[in-house]
């Protein structure tokens, strides 16, 4: 007769299907075979295998995330969607150099904190181009993306989708590649009706810490009125500079004449924790993301954008 530990084993494992519903050794070759593909900063082999029909074109017909109205618009605009596609990137934060070890009033950048998020986003939008590669395309737009902490984890998430499109008529080019953005679908319609060509993404995570002592501590641990958190403030300014200077060297590099900055957040968190000689602490993250481009590109495609219209629906 099985024991009490048997059974919960075998409710346990009914939870993962039957016996023969486990991995087989191929199957788990290969899931080992993807572990190590992204490792190195690759996609599952599957995901390759499905790019590489699409750019064969001997796929199912495409999918996408794109609207009615983007998907039109990049059709009109000369632009074919071919497929879906995806980056994905979790990173584990590690340790941290908290600022308020010191005990002493500091307002101070927090690269370990920073790190995770910058390297979430980098290797999420190198694998979204790894996939517009081996679909053979020459974009890519309607970007989503979803960044957000996983807590319990101690860990960052950061997930990109868009659509790969080919272009109906070649335009010239400086760079060969897809061209990646941060840009929804009319957004990048509307750069390729004033000529202008998205070069790259540019993005970029500064943390600052803040501990506060003294006069400024006790402000805060009591009520004395309405009065601006002076340090904090400029905390706010100092991360802002960190992140707006990176992104402008990354532009820089991909020889852009500007950028279009299409998300700028920022956080302000109190940790549950005081720090050393009572100090309050506070992190602030800022968070940029754009798209570089180059402006006078090519001709206008497919042509300048004419006078604007009016219409009015006065019924019946």
């Amino acid at each position: 007769m099985p024991g009490r530990g048997s059974v919960s084993i075998a409710k346990a494992l009914s939870l993962f299907g039957t016996p023969g519903d486990f991995p087989d050794e191929d199957e788990h070759q290969r899931a080992a075979g993807d572990l190590e593909r992204i490792a190195r900063g690759g996609i599952p082999l599957g995901a390759e295998e499905r790019l590489k029909r699409i750019a064969a074109g001997t796929s199912a017909p495409f999918t996408s995330d794109l609207s009615a109205k983007e998907y039109a618009l990049a059709q009109a605009s000369g632009l074919t969607p071919i497929a879906q596609i995806m980056g994905s990137s979790v990173v584990q934060t590690g340790w941290q150099d908290y600022v308020w070890a010191a005990g002493y009033a500091r307002i101070v950048p927090v690269p370990s904190f920073s790190e995770p998020w910058n390297i979430a986003r980098r290797r999420a939008f190198d694998r979204l181009r790894q996939e517009a590669e081996l679909a053979g395309a020459d974009a890519v737009i309607g970007i989503q993306i979803t960044v957000r902490t996983l807590a319990e984890q101690r860990a960052v998430e950061y997930v990109v989708f868009g659509t790969a499109v080919r272009e109906t008529i070649p335009v010239p080019r400086r760079e060969s590649g897809p061209r990646m953005c941060a840009l929804s679908g009319q957004d990048f319609v509307v750069l390729r009706r004033i000529g202008a060509e998205p070069v790259g993404v540019v993005g970029h995570t500064a943390v600052v810490g803040v501990s506060v002592t003294g006069w400024a501590n006790q402000r805060l641990g009591n009520w004395w009125g309405n009065q601006e958190l002076t340090e904090i403030t400029q905390g706010v300014y100092m991360a802002r500079r960190i992140a707006m200077e990176e992104v402008r060297r990354q532009a820089n590099a991909a020889r852009a004449t500007e950028m279009v900055v299409s998300d700028l957040t920022h956080r302000i968190q109190r940790p549950g924790e005081v720090g050393a000689a009572g100090q309050y602490v506070f992190i602030i993250t800022m968070q940029v993301l754009g798209t570089a481009i180059i402006r006078g590109a090519h001709e206008p495609r497919p042509g300048p954008l004419g006078p604007p219209m009016m219409s009015i629906n006065i019924g019946d």
